[in-house]
């Protein structure tokens, strides 16, 4: 199936929920069009009958019609019947036309509702693997200004290029039937238009793509430093981020320039084309009038005729040139929708599972690109209540470790079971529902910090929530604000420090009261008081909960029941503390510096002040 077939089909799909609203709208169109055609009609009786007295047969309609008014006599008498007759029928078209608008929006903001709750929902269920690649801003543009182009497609550009093909369908067999002469006069440049405007609109799609992609890569900017603001400050870099997004609008403004001047030349030589058309039927019409070939109302009506069809068929062009962008914006959209969501295939054990809290892995190997693996034939054992400490440099594998352990990426070599069941076995929404983690980047929800901590777990009480507060270190910081719990803090938290923002964040996990605790690096911005006060919170819960500590401060590692220490991907040791530090190796390293830094630190304090 070719793209336009595929995003025909896919604007098929949308307009098919809300059908009937559709088909109301179309038939609202039509029968406004038809008491628009009756406008020209009733001045072209008026004259040919009453202001000429062109003889009739009076057996015709119009003259059964006459005759119910006093025939011509009585209608020259009472002209402002006929004047009450073009405004009704405009006042019928007007009322049909308002419908038309008010069906097609309730349909289109149904179908556009719809759709963005679809795209949302996808969202979320997309795989880590494709979210960790795409750009924010990109996929924040489609979501927004694409749907916007789409939404403004389906309300306002269907249902005008459907009222155009009416009034062709209408105006044209009724135009042929009134008088063959003036119809070709009135239709000869008609299809120029239309294939000019086809043509020049299927060459500009690409162009329409482009400044759509431009507009995305502006707003990845915008979102990027807006969110990095504080960095960018603290390295002085506003300059280069002013000089990176002038790069950028100077593309967008360059490539939207020439847009619009490929479009005023259409604009241009699509209004010298209506002009012409119109002009050739002034000048041939007078001639034929002139000659006696067709009467002065049929010259009238068909002027009429030709304004109310040139110029929507001239408007053509427009509501292909927006059904170009709208057929961009829904591949843009479809990209999305077509990536594959996270499956539970082969995932056999009940969705109510419940996990203890038992973990093992056997000989795993995996790679975010299958040919550079990040963990190299990894095996451990952990069971049910053990406190684990994870220690290790930068790149070791210890946080790809954990992404394997919650299923945000699916390991391919060797076996991880929990609770002696494959992991892959087990459906994905059960096994996030029961690990409690808290991530290296703690993130809070521009909201209350009461709907941060209790962000999942909703059912839960204050007097949990604040339990779990005390735990973290926390509460007494946020009783200081002047609103407490309700306060409303900044988006991702920006306007709390990073140890508040981290001990906030390691509330809500341990609100959760999983059988799985994760803490990856969760303690590294707050002071060693605190962090022994959490460590000791921590340690009064050892054995109900499985506990993974992703760490580097030794004061943490000494507490747990066992410390695995990772380099290269490869697990090269594990133990007690005290036994760690008695075998050569990343860990007696990261204990040397460590304890030396405090000797150092204590001897500082301890050196007499000079006067």
């Amino acid at each position: 199936m070719t793209k336009s077939k595929h995003k025909t089909r896919v604007l098929a799909e949308l307009i098919r929920a809300e059908k009937w609203y559709y088909l109301g709208s179309v038939a609202s169109v039509g029968i406004a069009t038809f008491f628009m055609f009756l406008v020209p009609a009733i001045g072209k009786v008026v004259i040919d009958k009453v202001i000429d007295g062109t003889p009739g047969d009076q057996t015709g309609w119009v003259d059964a019609l006459i005759l119910l008014v006093g025939g011509t006599e009585g209608l020259a008498a009472n002209l402002w019947i006929a004047g009450l007759a073009i405004v009704g029928a405009t006042l019928v078209s007007g009322l049909f036309m308002y419908l038309k608008d008010f069906l097609a929006a309730k349909a289109c903001e149904t179908t556009v509702r719809d759709l963005r709750n679809r795209l949302f929902a996808h969202l979320h269920r997309l795989p880590q693997r494709y979210l960790g690649q795409a750009d924010s801003g990109d996929i924040l543009q489609r979501c927004t200004s694409d749907i916007d182009t789409l939404r403004e497609f389906l309300t306002v550009q269907v249902m005008n290029i459907g009222r155009t093909v009416i009034l062709i369908l209408i105006f044209v067999p009724l135009m042929f039937f009134e008088s063959v002469a003036l119809s070709v006069l009135s239709l000869c440049l008609i299809p120029i238009v239309f294939f000019f405007a086809w043509i020049f609109f299927g060459r500009i799609k690409l162009l329409f793509q482009q400044v759509d992609e431009a507009e995305g890569e502006l707003t990845n900017i915008v979102q990027e430093n807006l969110t990095g603001i504080r960095v960018v400050r603290a390295f002085a870099r506003q300059q280069h981020e002013c000089e990176k997004f002038e790069e950028k609008n100077r593309r967008y403004s360059d490539l939207n320039y020439r847009l619009i001047c490929m479009l005023s030349e259409f604009w241009s030589l699509s209004d010298l084309l209506c002009l012409t058309q119109s002009g050739l039927l002034l000048i041939g019409g007078g001639w034929l009038v002139a000659n006696e070939q067709v009467s002065m109302g049929t010259y009238f009506a068909f002027i009429g005729y030709t304004t109310m069809l040139v110029w929507p068929i001239r408007q053509l062009g427009q509501e292909l040139s927006e059904a170009s962008k709208a057929t961009v914006s829904i591949g843009r959209i479809q990209e999305i929708l077509n990536v594959p969501e996270e499956t539970d295939e082969g995932a056999s054990a009940p969705v109510d599972t419940t996990l203890h809290g038992q973990i093992r892995f056997d000989n795993v190997t995996f790679g975010y690109d299958p040919a550079k693996p990040v963990l190299h034939d990894v095996n451990l054992q952990i069971n049910v209540g053990e406190t684990i400490a994870i220690v290790g440099p930068t790149g070791a594998g210890k946080s790809t470790l954990i992404s394997l352990l919650m299923r945000l990426y699916d390991y391919e070599t060797g076996s991880i079971q929990m609770d002696g069941v494959e992991l892959r076995t087990i459906p994905r929404r059960t096994v996030r529902d029961q690990i409690g983690t808290l991530l290296q980047e703690p993130f809070l929800f521009s909201r209350s910090l009461r709907e941060n901590i209790k962000f999942g777990r909703l059912t839960a009480t204050d007097e949990q929530m604040i339990l779990s507060s005390r735990d973290a270190s926390v509460h007494h910081t946020i009783q200081g604000f002047s609103r407490g719990y309700e306060t409303v803090i900044g988006e991702r938290g920006v306007s709390l420090s990073g140890g508040q923002k981290q001990r906030v964040t390691l509330s809500r996990t341990l609100l959760q009261g999983k059988p799985i605790l994760i803490l990856d690096d969760t303690l590294s911005a707050v002071d060693s008081a605190t962090e022994r006060h959490i460590v000791q919170a921590l340690h009064r819960k050892r054995g109900d909960q499985t506990l993974l500590i992703i760490t580097h401060r030794i004061s943490v590692c000494r507490e747990a029941d066992r410390i695995l220490v990772m380099q290269d991907g490869r697990l090269t040791a594990q133990g007690h503390h005290d036994s760690l530090v008695r075998q050569a190796g990343f860990y007696r390293d990261l204990w040397a510096i460590q304890s030396g830094q405090d000797q150092e630190f204590q001897s500082v304090l301890e050196e007499p002040r000079l006067a």
